[in-house]
């Protein structure tokens, strides 16, 4: 009857999502959400995308230079002649996995006539990374993953409990019940030009929080206004 897309971003420096940067290792690796994302494209063959539309894939070459960088030669110490230095080529990581604690979905609110109630699907995730550009740090999209295909990843893996150990839950039940705290960045209701709040706000993240504000309650009456009693 009814849908609407909307795009936020969880900020893992929050005390709600801090299990997203949990640095801990166990029986499935490195639990880094950012890892398991890593991980997932690169043993369980999901495809990265370089768009929210899911229409343009990424090469593993491509995927590859994200993660690890560029190739780099450095000087290292040969101990077998002398401590002659010698060039030795390299991977030169353009940033660390820990520094990635951004991440961007894509859902999509629904009302589902039959069952006289709202939806909302997760479309995609995206890992956000930071690039100095003219000397200011920028935010960059790394990939888009498209949710439908992690599920099944999702759903192996245990999240971290920061306050009870023996109770746990996978990633996919984290995102099926929404367990998880983050603010919206845009909409696609009445934004023609495709633009995000921060723009429509004049850059003032204070006034991008309000705006997201007043889309969860326009939702929320919209969802109300339907009913008669």
């Amino acid at each position: 009857m009814w849908s609407e897309f909307i795009w936020r971003e969880i900020d893992a420096r929050e005390k709600m999502n801090q299990s997203f940067n949990y640095p801990g290792t166990d029986d499935n690796g490195d639990r880094r959400f950012f890892s398991i994302l890593v991980n997932a494209i690169q043993f369980d063959s999901i495809t990265a995308f370089d768009d929210d539309m899911f229409t343009r894939p990424y090469t593993s070459d491509k995927i590859r230079s994200i993660v690890n960088g560029g190739l780099d030669t450095v000087d290292v110490p040969d101990l077998e002649n002398g401590g002659i230095k010698k060039k030795q080529v390299t991977y030169k990581p353009l940033f660390s996995f820990d520094s990635v604690y951004t991440f961007r979905i894509k859902e999509q609110i629904i009302f589902d006539k039959e069952a006289s109630r709202l939806f909302t699907r997760i479309i995609g995730i995206a890992p956000i990374a930071k690039r100095l550009v003219g000397g200011r740090s920028e935010p960059f999209t790394l990939f888009w993953l498209y949710y439908p295909d992690l599920r099944k990843t999702f759903a192996k893996i245990d999240v971290y409990n920061p306050k009870n150990f023996s109770s746990r839950m996978t990633w996919e039940e984290l995102f099926e019940s929404r367990y998880f705290s983050s603010y919206i960045t845009k909409s696609s209701a009445n934004n023609p030009k495709n633009i995000d709040l921060l723009q429509i706000a004049g850059n003032s993240k204070l006034m991008r929080l309000y705006e997201g504000e007043n889309i969860k309650t326009r939702i929320f009456n919209f969802e109300q206004d339907l009913w008669q009693y």
